[in-house]
């Protein structure tokens, strides 16, 4: 994990739901940049990235949003590794179509990019939710009618790969591109939205 805000330590060791993560032996937390860890550890490769991105509006979100910085965790992404990335942008800010990522999904809150095609398998996506465990604690605690509730609404998302209805929970690259073609992609020289929504131009 890398995170830029130091405080965010104390922070988490002072909430119970997780303090535990700064004991996790699974997890190594480094207080750095995340573009500039990436650069300065150019030999690391992993199956799965996370990029908790911030509004799309917000001065400096362009070094999380630009096809420069998908172009650099590509190289950092094993042969059809994944990067999940949440996406709090209008499609017509975003960056897929100059993305050297070409295979993507959107969910309501996420882009799911990779250089393969992506094999949704539902049916394993649930089994591992329910078998998952923080703290020695069930994630879903199947016994809660509330709980299974949850699974079965996850669970038809899969309904949304075939769908035609909008707006859905998952949506294929082919349909994104179409519906944003000819919209400027998100460059560090353009810096995006950062300031043309605060001036009300987009």
């Amino acid at each position: 994990m890398v995170e830029i805000n130091p405080g965010y330590l104390s922070l988490h060791a002072q909430e119970p739901e997780v303090a535990s993560l700064l004991r996790n032996p699974k997890i190594t937390i480094v207080t750095d940049d995340g573009r500039r860890w990436l650069r300065a550890n150019s030999s690391r490769r992993f199956d799965a990235i996370v990029s908790n991105t911030t509004w799309y509006y917000r001065a400096n979100v362009t070094n999380l949003l630009s096809s420069e910085f998908l172009g650099l965790i590509k190289q950092h992404l094993n042969p059809g590794g994944i990067l999940f990335t949440t996406r709090p942008i209008p499609l017509a800010s975003s960056a897929p179509p100059a993305s050297p990522l070409p295979t993507e999904r959107a969910s309501s809150t996420t882009w799911v990019v990779s250089d393969l095609p992506i094999r949704w398998d539902f049916a394993r996506w649930r089994k591992t939710l329910e078998a998952y465990r923080i703290d020695r604690r069930p994630v879903f605690d199947t016994s809660r009618s509330i709980d299974r509730s949850e699974l079965e609404q996850l669970q038809a998302w899969e309904t949304s790969l075939t769908a035609r209805n909008h707006p859905r929970p998952i949506e294929p690259c082919s349909e994104i591109l179409a519906r944003t073609a000819g919209d400027q992609s998100v460059t560090d020289d353009n810096m995006g939205s950062e300031w043309r929504h605060s001036l009300g131009l987009e």
